[in-house]
Parts: C-alpha cells; sequence; structure tokens
C-alpha cells in the first residue's frame, strides 16, 4: 500500500490510480465556485497523468519525468516546506530554507517517482470537497483498490498563479503535519543542517497509514 500512496505528493498518490469518476453533486446542493475550481484542479491532474501513464509509446523514465513535471507545476513545494517547518522557517537563514525547499522536493519526488513502477488499473472517485478556512478547499477522493479502498484528501489553495496542492492526507494521516513532527524533533536535537541532509539522504520517514504495508 505504501507504494501505490507514497506521493506524497503528493499527485502521484491517488494519481497512480486507472481512472477518475466524478461523483454527481446534487443540484440542491451546489458547490461554491471554489470548490467547483478545486474539484476541476485535481480532475484535470488525475487526467493527465492518466494520459502519459496509459500512454504505451513513452519509456518509463519519461513518464516519470512527465508526471514529476505535473506535480512540481501543480504543487507549491515552498509553501509546504513553510507549513511542514512551521515556527521554525524562520530560524533558519535564507540559504537554509531554499536548501530545505529544494532537499524536500528532491525527497519527495524520489518518492513518487517510485510509485509510478506499481501503476495499476484502479478506480479512483472524488467523493466530495470541503471548504476550508482562509478559502483553502479539501478535495476528498477514494482509491478503489482489489482488496480495499484508501481515502487520500488534497488540500488546495488558490494563489497568485492559481491554484496549487498544499497537503495530501493519506486515511486521516496528514503529510504536512507527520514530516512536522518529525522536522521539529530534528531541528531540536540536532539543528537543520542534519535535517537538510537527512532529507537528501532519505532518512525521514514517509506518511503512510498505520497498517497499511
Amino acid at each position: 500500500m505504501r507504494q501505490r500512496l507514497d506521493l506524497t505528493l503528493a499527485v502521484g498518490l491517488a494519481l497512480a490510480g486507472a481512472s477518475l469518476q466524478s461523483a454527481p453533486v446534487p443540484a440542491q446542493a451546489a458547490l461554491s465556485s471554489p470548490e467547483t475550481e478545486a474539484r476541476s484542479f485535481v480532475q484535470t491532474t488525475i487526467d493527465q497523468v492518466l494520459t502519459i501513464l496509459r500512454n504505451p509509446a513513452l519509456p518509463q523514465q519519461k513518464k516519470k519525468d512527465d508526471v514529476e513535471q505535473i506535480a512540481y507545476d501543480r504543487f507549491d513545494f515552498q509553501l509546504i516546506s513553510r507549513l511542514v517547518l512551521a515556527q521554525n522557517w524562520n530560524k533558519l537563514s535564507p540559504k537554509q530554507q531554499a536548501d530545505f525547499v529544494d532537499a524536500f522536493k528532491q525527497h519527495l519526488s524520489a518518492t513518487y517517482r517510485d510509485t509510478l513502477d506499481n501503476f495499476r488499473d484502479e478506480k479512483i472517485t472524488i467523493e466530495s470537497s470541503r471548504l476550508e478556512p482562509k478559502g483553502d478547499v479539501t478535495v476528498m477522493t477514494l482509491v478503489h483498490g482489489a482488496a480495499d479502498n484508501t481515502k487520500v484528501d488534497y488540500r488546495l489553495r488558490r494563489l497568485p498563479e492559481g491554484w496549487r496542492g498544499i497537503d495530501v492526507i493519506v486515511e486521516g494521516v496528514s503529510l504536512v503535519q507527520n514530516f512536522r513532527s518529525q522536522t521539529q524533533e530534528i531541528i531540536s536535537n540536532e539543528g537543520a543542517d542534519v535535517l537538510i541532509q537527512r532529507l537528501r539522504d532519505k532518512q525521514i520517514k514517509d506518511v503512510a497509514p498505520k497498517g497499511k504495508a
């Protein structure tokens, strides 16, 4: 299960599925404009990824490169890094901040690139969406596996350049909160430079639902 859900990235988590069908929205419960936009953003992203993964003419390395670029375009890694570090962000020098963003981005990228080797014919449905404080929107999806289903939620924020992913929640486990608890401990005990090096060495645990293989 971890290999299927580790995108974490962000997109590769639910985007490693095979088809997407949006659940119908009752007319009396029409979504607000931000929710509609956010749902469309998620569906469009998944459709783009699936088009790449289903193309038999593309070598596997090319597929990984193309999906990675989509993730880079549609997730705000600097904002995610700031959310992960929380109050520790301002304690880092500008160079450490830039190094952390780069190391964190590469760490997540390496994780979800590996998941693309395990592409399976699963179905993903958008189940619902929720307007959050500050205008964020969480889009809830369900990955329909052969043995079980997995809830994967995407938290999105509308930035000047458009909607961007800022968190992924797998079975209730938040990517941001999971990494925040780890980074706080390492920074407190060993310092920011050690944290950055551990990310580069991929020695930080990835988010995964408890009890999932």
